[in-house]
């Protein structure tokens, strides 16, 4: 046996990425936030980068351009499958600087032939459209983690992602309260918490300091009677008891409650599987509670007194305070790359750039060293190494906001009626749909959507919400799929106007649902309830 090393010959494939590419595909995937942190990291490294500190003209983007005009790679006549090829095709053959001095044969360098003024680029052909509005975060040098915000301020937060249902807007309508209007209401409600988390009763006018609420709003006035307990909130109108509702869906569980009993119950409906029993006490010998009485809790509710104190015991999972696990709990900022607004019926992209992602640019000074004959050759190679990483960062930051501007429009397009009807009418919608849309990868789309958000006129979503699955109505191939947001929501009306005497079970749901034309299994319709709506089973909200 021969176990001596031996020379073979043979012919393989492989894909070699270039560090252009790599840039490229490292900055796509990149947060907002990270994608500051790494320019500045660049530009505290390599003098060819700089930042430039003169005044810019904000820009919005225009959604309504030819798709031609929008594709980085539209003068091609074939499109890239891959991110690779797309990225070799986009950064390659452009970004590489004159092969003349690279290789130190010459230093007689044309420099305006490959950098211009240093802000516009031959790749780039979304270079002046992705300038983007102004900024709210332009002087961005905060922390991903934020510790300093109050607890109303996290609400806000928690107020501003808040999407409502469409038969939630349908009601409001119905009421004479717009959307603004209702976010309005729900504000005051977050001005008049306290510390603990518990709603109370608080003066008009400094509640009114921190948002813009006319005097006479009758719905404040319910409001404030209800924090004063003069009226019951199932008495108040439907705008106002929604507004309560809001409020108490946010984290953590049981903010917004009126009392320490609803706090309670608040939480333990939330919590899939908490002891029925224990609801029940809660609901119906609260006083009892309080002073320990088992005995006539149990004798109430015709239950032995040992299922009583287990009962008992699965209430210290409940938090006494939401709103003190809030007020020192750090939160997650989220920059919204983009925003969607309607103009004369059509929906704009705007593409949001910190001053330094829009001002980032090649330092000219270092031109006199590369024109400079008695500059040595190792600084000569040192400024052209440098202005090669300096070329490959800008063109990549570039490229990022082309492919997610683009992946916007493309979703834009597919999912119209989102926009202009609400979440309810998301469409099913995959990843390679937009792919093919597009003429990228799969991965490429993975990449631009994978958080990344964007602003609309229903709260900030990230990019890949807008990706769901649907059921199809039939098993012929060209059947009709109905979309799972319009699924949730359809089960979400049948179980809040259910009868609480008797709830409807998972296969009644699925009777209802195909009664209004939608044909959905009663195992779709548990996996919805549970996974996305986070609701009880039938035997558990019964009451």
């Amino acid at each position: 046996m021969n176990l001596g090393m031996q020379a073979n010959i043979g012919q393989t494939q492989e894909q070699t990425l270039s560090p252009a590419l790599l840039q490229s595909v490292k900055m796509l995937q990149k947060t907002s936030q990270e994608l500051e942190t790494a320019i500045k990291e660049e530009v505290e490294v390599n003098p060819l980068l700089e930042v430039d500190d003169g005044d810019f003209d904000d820009q919005e983007v225009p959604v309504d351009k030819d798709p031609e005009e929008l594709d980085p790679r539209a003068d091609s006549d074939e499109y890239p499958d891959d991110i690779e090829d797309m990225a070799r095709g986009s950064l390659d053959d452009t970004a590489d600087v004159d092969s003349s001095y690279l290789d130190g044969e010459s230093s007689d360098v044309n420099w305006d032939s490959y950098l211009g003024d240093g802000t516009s680029y031959d790749d780039a052909p979304f270079n002046d459209l992705n300038s983007g509005g102004k900024d709210p975060d332009e002087d961005w040098d905060r922390p991903i983690k934020d510790v300093g915000k109050s607890l109303q301020e996290q609400l806000e937060d928690q107020l501003r992602l808040w999407n409502g249902t469409r038969e939630l807007q349908e009601q409001l309508q119905e009421n004479g309260v717009t959307e603004e209007h209702f976010r309005k209401l729900v504000q005051y409600l977050i001005n008049s918490i306290n510390d603990d988390g518990f709603l109370c009763d608080v003066n008009r006018d400094s509640a009114s300091e921190a948002m813009v609420v006319k005097s006479d709003d009758k719905y404040i006035d319910e409001i404030e009677r209800v924090l004063r307990g003069e009226l019951k909130l199932e008495d108040a109108s439907l705008p106002v008891r929604e507004a309560v509702h809001v409020l108490q869906s946010f984290k953590p569980s049981g903010i917004g409650a009126r009392d320490q009993r609803e706090c309670f119950l608040i939480q333990a409906y939330a919590i899939p599987n908490f002891p029925s029993l224990a609801i029940r006490i809660l609901e119906e010998e609260y006083e009892n509670l309080l002073q320990l009485r088992y005995a006539k809790i149990a004798k109430a509710l015709n239950v032995s007194a040992d299922e009583v104190k287990t009962a008992v015991a699965s209430l210290s999972r409940l938090r006494p305070h939401p709103g003190f696990q809030l007020s020192h709990s750090y939160s997650h900022i989220i920059n919204a790359d983009l925003k969607v607004v309607e103009k004369k019926g059509n929906y704009e992209v705007i593409c949001f750039k910190t001053k330094m992602q829009k001002s980032l640019r090649i330092n000219q000074t270092y031109k006199a060293i590369l024109t400079d004959p008695s500059a040595s050759k190792q600084d000569k190679e040192y400024v052209k190494a440098q202005l090669a990483k300096a070329n490959d960062l800008i063109k990549a930051v570039d490229n990022r906001f082309s492919t997610i501007e683009l992946v916007m429009r493309s979703i834009v397009k597919r999912q119209r009626g989102f926009f202009e009807n609400g979440p309810a009418f998301l469409k099913p919608m995959i990843l390679q749909d937009v792919a093919d849309d597009v003429h990228l990868a799969v991965s490429t789309v993975q990449r631009a959507t994978d958080q990344k958000y964007v602003e609309t006129p229903y709260g900030i979503y990230e990019l890949k919400q807008f990706f769901t699955s649907g059921v199809k109505q039939g098993t012929a191939p060209d059947a009709e799929e109905v979309g799972s947001a319009q699924i949730i929501d359809a089960i979400k009306t049948l179980i809040d106007e259910e009868d609480k005497s008797s709830p409807l079970s998972d296969q009644d749901i699925s009777d209802e649902l195909l009664k209004q034309g939608i044909k959905v299994a009663r195992r779709t319709v548990a996996k919805y309830r549970e996974k996305e709506l986070k609701i009880l089973p039938k035997n558990q909200r019964k009451r």
